[in-house]
């Protein structure tokens, strides 16, 4: 088969690397590993092999799957073409080349390593970018708050300083929504986003992010560990989220072996690292002994707090349509001091069971971001503006506290009969 640049398709396909996976066909059908196309892709430059990548990177991503068919029928080439680019098989007839192949008729024939065509790495470049503008589109509920800028910047000094940044911060203050975030839309290629499971220990750390890192998930644990090595270079980031679930195991000793395991990863490639805890009691109490390694190594440490700031939900607010828009300060940042909130003494009156019930907003949000928050302030948002399109108007500050009173009565008991 002869494609447009002029070259030869020479091989045949492997069998597909996950082809066992019941289901999964879209990664099936991706063929190859990350950690194998680094090393079959060195002739090409590092534009070419930071897309092509890209490409493997984003397709397989299970937040927007597409097979190799439905990216090369968008790319205008064959299946068999993206595989042998990928796998550095892609070959161009040539009198001088050193890769001779044996022809049907028993004559030799001699090929050289082939780049991809221009026409083809355009392609590529408008394929990934309305990729992603396509991706933005649909995950529009995204909102650039204070913590989730303090997040962006934890994810730049790890990559700028090639050290692990430990990230902290309560549960529900935006630290996941953040990441996936910044994953999904800076230099996907080199941007690995692996969340850690409990009670699996050392074995789970290494599926976690071999599949993360596009190597598969099959393998014993030492040889998955060496092939996410081997996928991982200096510009590189990994991201791994729910680094406190390591401790919940039963075995004596895996929090350390996996920690420990994830430090060697950074010491063998010296790539960009940041861990993120909800808890840091573990390693802070290991700092000085067990894990002195990994924590002297953590220079940079980012602590988002107890409890969401009131210039998130100020900014979540303006989204929403509660509130104002945030002042803006001289970079052009939201300014913590400066995003806008419900007053002290603003109050929001609604109609229960033909009673008048009055509450203040600030009160409410308040109790809420300290006591559960950024996930239950959301929601009663999002409950309010359920309650706002039946009447067919916008969200008002008596659909939050209405949505609020009824989430509020569900989590009581109902009242004993006489």
């Amino acid at each position: 088969m002869t494609e447009s640049t002029g070259s030869e398709l020479i091989v045949r396909e492997d069998m597909p690397l996950e082809a066992t996976a019941p289901g999964d066909t879209v990664r099936a059908s991706w063929n190859f590993s990350l950690d194998k196309m680094r090393q079959d892709t060195t002739h090409f430059t590092e534009e070419e092999r930071t897309l092509l990548i890209a490409l493997f990177r984003w397709c397989i991503d299970p937040l927007h799957p597409i097979r190799r068919d439905i990216a090369a029928e968008r790319l205008e080439c064959s299946p068999q073409l993206i595989y042998q680019l990928l796998t550095g098989k892609y070959r161009k007839p040539d009198p001088a080349g050193s890769i001779k192949v044996k022809q049907e008729d028993g004559s030799i024939k001699h090929f050289s390593p082939a780049h991809p065509s221009p026409e083809f790495m355009r392609n590529l470049r408008v394929f990934l970018a309305l990729e992603a503008k396509k991706y933005a589109a649909l995950t529009d509920d995204f909102v650039l708050t204070p913590t989730a800028n303090r997040v962006f910047t934890a994810c730049k000094l790890g990559i700028e300083s090639h050290t692990p940044v430990i990230l902290s911060g309560t549960s529900y203050v935006g630290k996941s929504w953040a990441l996936k975030h910044f994953q999904a839309h800076n230099n996907h290629g080199r941007t690995f986003l692996g969340e850690m499971e409990a009670i699996g220990g050392l074995g789970s750390v290494a599926r976690v992010m071999a599949e993360a890192a596009g190597v598969g998930y099959k393998g014993n644990t030492a040889k998955l560990l060496k092939k996410v090595r081997n996928a991982t270079s200096p510009d590189t980031l990994w991201l791994l989220d729910e680094m406190h679930l390591l401790h919940h195991t039963y075995r004596r000793g895996s929090f350390f072996a996996c920690v420990e395991n994830i430090r060697r990863i950074y010491d063998f490639t010296q790539c960009g690292m940041v861990l993120c805890w909800t808890n840091l009691e573990h390693l802070q109490n290991a700092s000085q002994d067990e894990l002195l390694q990994i924590w002297r190594r953590g220079v940079h440490k980012v602590n988002l707090g107890n409890m969401p700031t009131k210039g998130d939900i100020g900014c979540i607010l303006f989204h929403a349509g509660l509130s104002g828009e945030p002042i803006m300060d001289e970079t052009g940042d939201r300014a913590v001091k400066n995003c806008v909130f419900p007053e002290r003494d603003l109050e929001a009156a609604v109609r229960v069971r033909k009673k008048t019930i009055v509450e203040k907003p600030y009160d409410i949000i308040r109790q809420l971001a300290k006591r559960d928050g950024l996930k239950a302030i959301t929601e009663r948002i999002r409950y309010g503006r359920k309650l706002a399109n039946k009447k067919e108007g916008k969200i008002a500050w008596e659909h939050f506290v209405d949505a609020h009173l009824r989430i509020e009565k569900n989590a009581q008991a109902p009242e004993e009969w006489t």
